[in-house]
């Protein structure tokens, strides 16, 4: 026992500041599982639900000038602490502390070491704590709580092994209290109102399903994109059942300020309008701008007449909460480590906590390099094989933290870009407008203009009132068009209309409608369009108390209508490579011209 403990603390040495002078007690367990590191991890880092399956006790956490502060009561003893910070390598290994100002420990340092092993498919989990007692007392209790918490862990690691070969969720759902009288007739009535407003009944029946059963850690913040893929319901539908639900009051609306480093939140808004223009993160000592095109999240809360969702911890969970970071290691000043992370090939960004130096870091088959020395003060970019190891040099007088992260974001994220171009939204939120001094990044857009071709004359021909009401007719002809098409009508002018895409064949096919529908053999009003499009970054902004987009994107969209004749679309050569877009001009349109970078493109006769 004392070799294998002392093997084990080889590769991860006390901090000797720590320990102060102290002998720690020390507990170390194996346990050889039939499933592989990979298929094991998502679950050993959800540990708010892992430790609430060991049967440990809910926990409240606060963050105090970046730092971690907990609080529980275990066995009628009240424990209080700050969280170190985690440090972690994907599929290989967690490292945690807790330093203890109430509670039977002064200190407890807590492992998770993961190895495949060779002659089986299966991997060795080591579980290590070390404690510092503070008292003689202190000590029994803790060596008899431990004994207590090994027999858990088999039994729930064997369950876990379990539920994964079989293809089974892993923790079960607790289910809250069951509702009142009183929330149930309110739930009741909002199910009859929100039938009434024939929305996708799958899509009300989940919500409601999810609003009544789902288990308290889920349920305090309804993220729509992860939601629709659990329950298979599409995720437009989920969506606008959320908008409904929330304009009726059954939910509320929050829109989140996330930082770009940890990926958290830092800000709950409860409507756009209070957004500010910049943010700070006091976990990772940085500022940052929402003007950031993932800086903001939307998400949904229930009402707290239908039910009370706090926030629930059984742990801090910072490996979970925080999956983009492949490794997070505090080197210690003056030295260096080795590590191997298990991460698919890709580009990967390496940064020093609190500081917005980067560097990058890119893994592919066919480079000549298996290893990586990185050193922050070289501010260079790097390239390795996939199956890498990486050594971190600190060559500064105090210890730094590590991070190597995906540069990519979450699709389970609704942001910004998406619900904007939503007509739901648009036309259910309209008192949902950005500060002045907002400017909200929304990525690339695809943006449309229409304009009906000789006004002037429609004007002269009719007079007045009969062309206004024409003008009027043609607006709701294309209102639906959009938005059967997944795009929002930004704004009108004069005349004209632009709206907004966030994919690029889409706009592509609400052209085609569009030209359709006021073609010759369509259109009652005697009226045609010239339509044309551009895809690329743009900002939303506040105009009049709305929400517009802006920049060269739109720019260049608007000037493309000098190019436009009758019953043509133009579109520039970024439009023409999007994906999806030539194939379906080529099966459905008539190239007309391609030259300088512009295309035009008309209705197949």
């Amino acid at each position: 026992m004392k070799s294998k403990l002392q093997t084990f603390l080889n590769k991860y040495p006390w901090d000797k500041h720590k320990l102060e002078n102290q002998k720690p007690i020390e507990f170390v367990w194996e346990f050889d599982l039939c499933v592989g590191a990979k298929e094991l991890w998502p679950h050993l880092i959800d540990t708010s639900k892992f430790n609430r399956a060991l049967g440990l006790p809910q926990m409240n956490f606060e963050e105090i000038d970046g730092r971690l502060h907990g609080s529980t009561v275990n066995a009628g003893f009240r424990q209080a602490w700050v969280e170190d910070s985690w440090q972690w390598v994907e599929h290989e290994s967690i490292i945690g502390g807790r330093t203890y100002s109430e509670g039977f420990g002064r200190y407890v340092r807590v492992i998770y070491d993961l190895k495949e092993l060779s002659e089986s498919k299966g991997v060795r989990l080591t579980v290590y704590f070390g404690w510092l007692p503070r008292s003689v007392l202190s000590r029994l209790l803790l060596k008899k709580s431990m004994s207590w918490l090994k027999g858990r862990y088999s039994r729930l690691l064997t369950k876990i092994v379990a539920e994964i070969e079989q293809a089974k969720p892993v923790f079960e759902v607790q289910k809250p209290e069951p509702l009142t009288d009183l929330e149930e007739q309110r739930i009741q009535y909002y199910e009859g109102e929100m039938t009434q407003r024939k929305l996708d009944s799958d899509a009300v029946q989940h919500l409601f399903n999810f609003i009544r059963t789902s288990d308290e850690i889920d349920a305090y913040r309804i993220r729509v994109p992860e939601l629709a893929r659990k329950t298979g319901i599409t995720e437009i539908n989920l969506l606008k059942a959320c908008l409904h639900a929330t304009r009726l009051g059954l939910l509320h609306m929050s829109w989140d300020l996330i930082c770009p480093h940890c990926r958290g939140v830092r800000m709950e808004y409860t409507s756009l309008k209070n957004v500010e223009a910049e943010g700070y993160c006091e976990a990772c000592s940085i500022e940052f701008g929402s003007e950031k095109e993932n800086a903001l999240e939307i998400t949904f809360h229930i009402d707290k007449k239908i039910r009370e969702v706090p926030k629930v911890f059984y742990c801090s969970a910072e490996p979970s909460t925080k999956k983009h970071i492949k490794f997070q290691q505090v080197i210690a000043a003056g030295t260096e480590k080795m590590i191997t992370p298990s991460v698919p090939p890709g580009k990967y960004r390496l940064r020093v906590l609190g500081k917005e130096a980067y560097q990058y870091l890119d893994l592919f088959s066919g480079s000549n390099n298996e290893s990586v020395r990185w050193n922050p003060d070289e501010k260079k970019d790097y390239e390795a094989e996939e199956n890498f190891n990486i050594t971190l040099v600190n060559q500064s007088q105090s210890p730094e933290t590590y991070i190597m992260e995906d540069v990519g974001w979450s699709d389970l994220a609704l942001r910004p870009r998406q619900l904007f171009n939503y007509q739901d939204f648009r036309d259910l939120f309209t008192e949902e407008f950005l500060d002045s001094h907002v400017h909200l990044s929304v990525g690339k857009q695809a943006i449309l203009f229409t304009d009906i071709v000789g006004s002037s004359e429609v004007y002269l021909k009719n007079g007045d009132p009969k062309a206004f009401a024409q003008i009027k007719k043609h607006f709701d002809k294309i209102y639906p068009i959009v938005a059967a098409n997944d795009g929002a009508i930004v704004k009108t002018m004069g005349d004209s209309v632009m709206s907004a895409f966030s994919d690029t064949l889409d706009a592509v096919k609400a052209a085609k409608s569009l030209q359709e529908c006021f073609s010759e053999d369509h259109d009652e009003l005697s009226l045609r369009l010239r339509t044309t499009l551009n895809v690329g970054p743009c900002i939303a902004v506040n105009l009049d108390s709305n929400i517009d987009y802006f920049g060269r994107t739109v720019n260049e969209a608007a000037k493309l209508q000098d190019f436009a004749k009758s019953g043509q679309i133009v579109f520039t050569d970024a439009v023409w490579k999007e994906s999806g877009v030539e194939q379906y001009c080529k099966n459905y349109c008539a190239v007309v011209d391609s030259l300088e970078g512009k295309f035009v493109v008309s209705l197949k006769p």
